[in-house]
């Protein structure tokens, strides 16, 4: 994973970046003077790597870590491997050998390194991910949210199934669209291996229903990867599926 943030060239005006052990206090404006600007910018270091970390939590989703929790190990490496630039640091993190994070200025001083506790101490209190719960309770927060999941997949697939299936109800509750959605999105029926039996029920469905076989399979193939083409994004992210 690579990003870039407000990538510029640097320059003899670009504010350089100096760690110091107390940030300088700005002084009271006695005159209507204002000050002026300074070149060199001085950070504490947990001044820093707070200001990084901050910018990295809010360009990643964490929906999945605020829902089920997350453990200081996933979120020690939650950053993978990626870059980023602004317009006086480049920073760059790698989870190999062991994860970290390292921040250097535009001429490749080195600022700033983070090793994978502090990354992960720091993305916590930032993003405000809870511990993880008790299995049982993490295993009750992932299906609660995967069903609410299904209940929206149905619901945004619902008129391009009754397209596809010729239903002409104007209300949802008087077609017969609802039982083939219903039955594409119960819990495991678009799991690769159970595939060709979810087609097969849909099929004998349409078949029952006066069409030919032909036709019917036609209908279920393009029923079956239309929910799968929604669902199967959810189980990347919900299940760390990588297909």
């Amino acid at each position: 994973m690579k990003y870039s943030n407000h990538h510029q060239q640097a320059s003899l005006f670009t504010p350089t970046i100096t760690i110091v052990d107390h940030a300088n206090l700005i002084p009271t404006q006695t005159t209507a003077t204002p000050p002026t600007p300074s070149l060199n910018v001085e950070l504490t270091r947990d001044a820093l790597a707070a200001q990084v970390i901050k910018d990295f939590v809010t360009h990643r989703r964490w929906e999945k870590e605020l829902t089920l929790g997350a453990t200081n190990e996933e979120l020690s490496i939650a950053l993978g491997t990626c870059w980023a630039s602004t317009s006086n640091l480049d920073v760059h993190c790698d989870i190999h050998p062991q994860p970290h994070l390292i921040c250097t200025t535009k001429m490749g001083l080195p600022l700033l390194r983070l090793e994978g506790p502090e990354i992960a101490a720091l993305i916590r209190t930032h993003a405000q991910i809870p511990p993880v719960p008790n299995e049982d309770e993490r295993k009750r927060r992932l299906k609660q949210h995967l069903d609410s999941e299904r209940a929206k997949a149905r619901n945004d697939i619902f008129s391009a199934a009754q397209s596809v299936l010729g239903d002409k109800s104007r209300k949802r509750e008087q077609g017969f669209t609802k039982d083939f959605v219903d039955l594409i999105f119960t819990e495991d029926c678009l799991e690769e291996e159970k595939e060709s039996a979810t087609l097969e029920r849909i099929t004998s469905m349409l078949i029952a229903r006066h069409w030919t076989r032909m036709k019917a399979m036609k209908a279920a193939i393009d029923l079956v990867e239309r929910a799968a083409l929604t669902w199967r994004s959810v189980e990347r992210y919900w299940l760390n599926r990588t297909n």
